[in-house]
């Protein structure tokens, strides 16, 4: 869990440059927001921070306390590491890069769609938050 979001985003907007569709919630389209609480369902005080929105169907958004996809959800306390095998084991370059891997700690490991060139700074924010 995030115990202090102000960081996450402020690491986010620190890095961050000509995103197109991977965003802070809070500056997302309002129809966007509206679409995503209509899909989704929060936990109780959960605070959504950042997210990735193509259509109904190709989404993800980190929370305080989750990361919510189209196809997963991982509780944050659940993830032991993130992995760039487009980078470092398919040799892609930074540009070209549009997945990260995510391993639980159970060993499970799930795919993170990116929008390209925007690996850098989600697999930043995520060591962040597992590391603290």
């Amino acid at each position: 869990m995030i115990k202090n979001i102000n960081i996450i985003k402020s690491k986010f907007k620190r890095i961050k440059k000509d995103f197109f569709k991977t965003e802070l919630y809070e500056n997302l389209d309002n129809n966007v927001q509206e679409q995503i609480k209509d899909k989704m369902l929060f936990i109780n005080n959960e605070i959504p921070i950042l997210g990735y929105f193509v259509s109904a169907n190709s989404y993800w958004f980190l929370t305080d306390m989750r990361l919510i996809t189209d196809s997963f959800i991982i509780y944050l306390d659940d993830i032991k590491i993130i992995n760039i095998p487009e980078v470092f084991d398919e040799g892609k370059s930074n540009s070209e890069c549009e997945s990260l891997e995510i391993v639980k700690k159970n060993s499970d490991i799930h795919t993170l769609k990116l929008e390209k060139s925007t690996w850098y700074v989600i697999f930043n924010v995520l060591n962040f938050i597992i590391r603290h």
